[in-house]
């Protein structure tokens, strides 16, 4: 006999609790609930990795609040800054060049994940994002937001919905590319638009511009 629902959650909640234990800085899915509406955090590491300590951020974004932007699933860290001279930057730290805009400072995810011996601050920030357990690290805005979304029962629910919604997106990506793919497939046989967008659930825009 198949799981029942309720144990089925309860299961999957587990999994996500012991997945969190193990979680770093580095990790895409823990970065996100690290930077969300965290401006200073976010200064502290772009003001470390760019080497500009005059950085100020005007405005910083997440990859989950970056979601319906085409090329935004490569990127984990979306900021906007300037210095004490004035000079604007737009800054992105993303996982690969897939999406990246030439015109734009970008920094791989891949970068701090570099094994960094010195005591300087990028050595101690690239211990901090490898490290699992906040009193391990460094630098105390880190440390804390790591302690809040791991050990704080309000911070534990606002990870485990992080990873609920990232199920929720895979499942809609995948269900989208099977549809799509039906789609081109129904088209090639002559079927109507409108049929086609009635058989797979779709509107009809969005099937068009398939």
């Amino acid at each position: 006999m198949g799981e029942d629902e309720n144990k089925k959650r309860e299961r999957r909640h587990q999994e996500d609790l012991e997945r969190l234990r193990g979680f770093r800085p580095i990790d895409d899915t823990f970065m996100r609930g690290l930077f969300k509406e965290n401006i200073p955090l976010a200064e502290l590491v772009l003001r470390i990795i760019t080497g500009k300590p005059d950085l100020v951020l005007l405005k910083c974004e997440t990859q989950a609040d970056m979601k319906r932007v085409t090329g935004a699933r490569s990127v984990c860290l979306d900021a906007y800054a300037t210095d004490s001279t004035g000079k604007k930057y737009d800054i992105e730290v993303q996982r690969s060049d897939n999406g990246a805009d030439p015109h734009r400072a970008r920094y791989h995810s891949s970068m701090l994940d570099i094994e960094y011996r010195d005591n300087s601050d990028i050595g101690r920030l690239m211990h901090d994002f490898n490290c699992t357990n906040a009193s391990d690290m460094y630098f105390d805005l880190l440390a804390e937001k790591t302690r809040y979304l791991k050990e704080n029962p309000k911070g534990v629910n606002e990870m485990c919905k992080v990873m609920e919604d990232l199920r929720n997106e895979s499942y809609a990506e995948g269900r989208e590319e099977q549809a799509k793919s039906t789609a081109i497939k129904l088209n090639q046989k002559g079927l109507p638009i409108e049929d086609i967008a009635d058989s797979i659930g779709f509107s009809i825009e969005t099937v068009k511009n398939w």
